[in-house]
C-alpha cells in the first residue's frame, strides 16, 4: 500500500512539473524593425564593434577600458563566485570519502604503549527524484546570468568610453568654434569703436558690441570646464586617477557612423546580453521549481566504513548502512516553498517578456534617432555655410555703412549658433550609432561556452 502511495504521489508531482515554453514563444516578436530601411544590407560587425568607427584612439581606449575598468573587475569576481557554486552543487553528486588516523597511550610509558588506527569512510545520497540535478542546474543557470550580466557590463563600459571621448572631441571643437566667434566679436568691435571715436557711430553701438563681446567670452571658460569634467570621466572609465590626464586628440567632423545592421527582431534573443541573462533567470527559477517538487520525496543516504589497526596485530572492521528519510508533516514549509518556486516563475517570464519589448523598442528608437540625426545634419551644414557667407557680407556693408550694427550682430550670432550646432549634431549622430549598438547587443559574438 505505501508503495503504492507513493508511486501515485510520484506521478502527480511529474504532472505538476514546469512546463515553461521556450523563450522565443513567450512573446511575439515583429518581422522586421520599423525604421532598419537600407542599414539591413550593411555588413554584420563583429564583437569589437567599436572598431567600426575607423578610429585608433578609440580602439586603444576601449581595449584598456576593458582591461582595466574597475566595475568590469568586480564583475569577473561575481562570475568567478557563480562558477564556484556551480562546482559546489556539482559535488553533491559524487560520492564524500574522507579518512583519519589516530594514535593514544594509557600509561604515558613511552612509545611501547601506544595504540594506533586508522578509518575511511564514504558515503554517497542517491538522487532518484533529481533534487541534487535540479539544484546544479540552477547553480548553472545562474552562472549563466552573471556571466551574460558581465557582457552587458562590458558592453556598457566600451559605449560609455566611446561617447565620453566623441564628447570631449566634440567639446574641444566647440571651444574652437567658441574661440572664432571671440576672434570675430573682438573684430568687430575693434571696427566699431574706430566708427565711434570717428563719430559715425553713437555709443549704442559701442556699448552693445562691449555685451557681444563680453558673452562670447564667458562662453570659453564654460566650455573647458565641460571638457574638464569629460576627460575625468573617462579617466575613471579606463581604472586611472584623473590627475594629468588628457584623452587624445581627434577630429570629430572627420568621423562618420558606419553602416550598422541591426539584424531581425528575433536575433535579440541570441545577442542582448540582459535577455540571454533573464533567459538564464528563467532556467533558474525552473530548475528550483524542480528541487522543491523532489523536496516531498524520501532521501535515501548510503554509507560504508572500514577502521584498521595499527598496532598490537592488524584488525579490519567494515561497515554498510543505508538510511532513508521521508517527510510526513512539515506544517506546510514545502508545499509554501513549491509556491514561492513557481511564483518566482511567472515573476521571470514577465520579466522577460518587459524585458524583450523594451529591447525592441530600444532598437527602433535608435535607428530613427541615427536616420533624423543624419537628416538634421544635412541641413546644419547648409546653415553654417549660409550663415558664413552672411556674416561676410554684413560685416562688409557695416564698414561701409549701409546697415546697422545690429544686422552683423545677428549674423554673428547665426553663424555661431549654426557652427556650434554643427558640431553637436555630429555628436548626435554618433551618439546615436553607439545607443543602436547598445541596442542589439553590440557586434555578433561567440554563443557562451
Amino acid at each position: 500500500m505505501k508503495k503504492t502511495l507513493l508511486a501515485t504521489s510520484a506521478l502527480m508531482l511529474a504532472a505538476c512539473a514546469s512546463t515553461t515554453p521556450p523563450v522565443s514563444e513567450l512573446t511575439s516578436l515583429p518581422d522586421a524593425y520599423d525604421y532598419a530601411g537600407k542599414l539591413t544590407a550593411a555588413e554584420k560587425q563583429d564583437a569589437a564593434w567599436w572598431r567600426s568607427f575607423n578610429d585608433a584612439a578609440l580602439d586603444a581606449l576601449v581595449d584598456d577600458a576593458l582591461a582595466a575598468n574597475q566595475d568590469i573587475a568586480a564583475g569577473v569576481a561575481n562570475v568567478r563566485s557563480a562558477r564556484a557554486s556551480v562546482q559546489i552543487a556539482n559535488a553533491s553528486l559524487f560520492p564524500q570519502l574522507s579518512a583519519g588516523a589516530s594514535a593514544s597511550s594509557d600509561t604515558g610509558d613511552g612509545l611501547d604503549d601506544i595504540s594506533a588506527s586508522a578509518r575511511g569512510s564514504a558515503s554517497y545520497q542517491l538522487d532518484l527524484f533529481g533534487q541534487n540535478r535540479a539544484d546544479r542546474a540552477a547553480a548553472r543557470a545562474s552562472f549563466d546570468s552573471q556571466a551574460f550580466d558581465q557582457r552587458g557590463l562590458e558592453l556598457t563600459v566600451a559605449s560609455d568610453v566611446a561617447f565620453t571621448y566623441f564628447s570631449i572631441l566634440a567639446t574641444r571643437e566647440r571651444l574652437d568654434v567658441a574661440r572664432s566667434n571671440l576672434e570675430i566679436s573682438e573684430r568687430i568691435f575693434d571696427i566699431v569703436k574706430t566708427r565711434y571715436e570717428a563719430g559715425a557711430v553713437s555709443r549704442f553701438d559701442l556699448a552693445s558690441q562691449e555685451a557681444s563681446l563680453a558673452n562670447a567670452r564667458s562662453r570659453v571658460p564654460q566650455l573647458e570646464q565641460q571638457r574638464i569634467s569629460l576627460e575625468t570621466a573617462l579617466s575613471v572609465l579606463l581604472g586611472r586617477p584623473p590627475q594629468g590626464y588628457l584623452a587624445p586628440d581627434g577630429e570629430i567632423l572627420t568621423l562618420a557612423p558606419p553602416a550598422i545592421n541591426p539584424g531581425m527582431p528575433s536575433e535579440l534573443l541570441l545577442r542582448r546580453p540582459d535577455l540571454l541573462s533573464a533567459e538564464a533567470q528563467l532556467r533558474a527559477a525552473d530548475a528550483n521549481v524542480a528541487a522543491a517538487q523532489a523536496a516531498f520525496f524520501p532521501s535515501i543516504d548510503l554509507s560504508a566504513g572500514v577502521n584498521a589497526g595499527l598496532t598490537g596485530g592488524t584488525s579490519v572492521i567494515g561497515s554498510l548502512a543505508s538510511s532513508l528519510a521521508a517527510p510526513i508533516f512539515s506544517g506546510g514549509r514545502l508545499e509554501g516553498s513549491l509556491d514561492s518556486a513557481e511564483a518566482r516563475v511567472e515573476q521571470q517570464i514577465a520579466r522577460y517578456r518587459q524585458a524583450t519589448l523594451n529591447a525592441l523598442r530600444d532598437v527602433d528608437v535608435s535607428l530613427s534617432a541615427l536616420s533624423t540625426a543624419e537628416q538634421r545634419e544635412e541641413q546644419l551644414i547648409v546653415a553654417r555655410d549660409a550663415s558664413q557667407e552672411s556674416l561676410s557680407l554684413a560685416e562688409i556693408r557695416y564698414r561701409t555703412g549701409a546697415d546697422d550694427l545690429t544686422s552683423l550682430l545677428n549674423a554673428q550670432s547665426t553663424f555661431f549658433n549654426a557652427s556650434d550646432s554643427l558640431v553637436q549634431g555630429r555628436l548626435d549622430r554618433l551618439s546615436a550609432a553607439i545607443d543602436l549598438y547598445v541596442a542589439i547587443g553590440g557586434g555578433w559574438a561567440k554563443a557562451l561556452s
